[in-house]
């Protein structure tokens, strides 16, 4: 090759241009890239939300499942504390009762004890039998006081005037009894009558 020959190939070098469909290509795929990254993420998030609903409703059902656990319990407890309650009932009220109905017997013996000591005394029974059988409503004035005759002895004449009722002798009255006769009716004014409404209000009492 000649000198000139050489001189003109190294004037005119072999020149080198970019390929534009590798350029596009890497576009291309760059962006592919980035959307399926964000599509990746999008889905992440999809997944992970769902997670946590799923784990909220598990935590709900297992909390409304402990609270009816737990008022079924309570009311479970009181179902046992009411029958508790209906047995000891059942034990200790008829076991009062019997102690009520035997208080009432005493204090009704103590009192006709008491009542018995106090009418023993002439003066005692004639002035607790003249009390009570001049106890009425003043309109009401009676005409007849019956007592018994030991008790009606007791009493001076001075006290039967001042009494302004007429007094009869009753043999079959005993010491401490009266009986007030009215116009329209009587007032029985024995002990025994007295001890027995008494008796019956309370046993009605506790019965």
């Amino acid at each position: 090759m000649s000198s000139e020959a050489r001189s003109s190939e190294a004037r005119f070098s072999t020149v080198s241009f970019p390929n534009l469909r590798d350029v596009n290509r890497d576009r291309v795929d760059e962006q592919s890239r980035a959307r399926g990254h964000a599509a990746g993420y999008a889905e992440g998030l999809r997944a992970a939300a769902q997670a946590v609903d799923a784990r909220m409703a598990r935590l709900d059902a297992e909390h409304a499942a402990v609270v009816l656990r737990g008022q079924a319990e309570i009311d479970r407890a009181i179902v046992l504390l009411g029958a508790a309650a209906a047995a000891l009932d059942e034990r200790t009220v008829p076991v009062l009762r019997e102690a009520e109905a035997t208080l009432v017997a005493t204090a009704l013996e103590l009192a006709e004890a008491i009542l018995g000591h106090e009418l023993s005394d002439a003066g005692n029974s004639s002035r607790f039998a003249l009390g009570r059988a001049l106890d009425h409503a003043a309109d009401d004035t009676p005409h007849t006081v019956r007592m018994n005759p030991e008790d009606l002895d007791v009493i001076d004449r001075a006290t039967r005037e001042r009494a302004g009722v007429r007094f009869t002798a009753d043999p079959s009255l005993v010491r401490g009894d009266a009986i007030t006769e009215f116009a329209d009716g009587f007032l029985d004014a024995r002990i025994s009558t007295a001890l027995e409404r008494a008796k019956a209000a309370l046993q009605g009492e506790t019965a």
